[in-house]
């Protein structure tokens, strides 16, 4: 008959140790996790990945045009790309525009069943649907 004393040892200095388990609604230090490309995909997914503040916003932003939470809305791709101008490439003719190099995303997102493409300068604070 094996000994119990190794695990009971083990389980003695996790306990004296504390063990800290991560809940999936913060991380180690205690803050929210970072956005991912959709909440609800499966664990281990590449879906998963933390991605940037704009392309999270441009989810945010599709999100909320259909009515549905942010975990319904999967990106399908997001490239970064340089815009020709402050309008993200996409100038209507009652605006006029920086004629100036805008670093943003181009944002491919499916909501409901739809895809969506939105443009997004490097923050996420201008976002527009091509």
């Amino acid at each position: 008959m094996k000994s119990k004393a190794p695990l009971i040892v083990i389980v003695v200095i996790l306990v004296l140790v504390g063990v800290h388990v991560v809940t999936d609604n913060e991380t180690e230090d205690g803050t929210p996790p970072a956005a991912t490309s959709a909440d609800n995909a499966p664990p281990g997914s590449i879906h998963n990945l933390p991605v940037p503040d704009a392309v999270a916003a441009a989810r945010a932003y599709g999100a909320s045009a259909a009515g549905v939470g942010e975990g319904e809305v999967l990106i399908l791709t997001a490239f970064e790309r340089n815009w020709p101008d402050a309008c993200l490439g996409l100038t209507s003719r009652e605006e006029i525009c920086a004629q100036v190099v805008t670093p943003g995303y181009e944002v491919t997102l499916q909501v409901k069943g739809e895809v969506q493409t939105y443009r997004t300068n490097g923050d996420g604070t201008i976002i527009r649907e091509r």
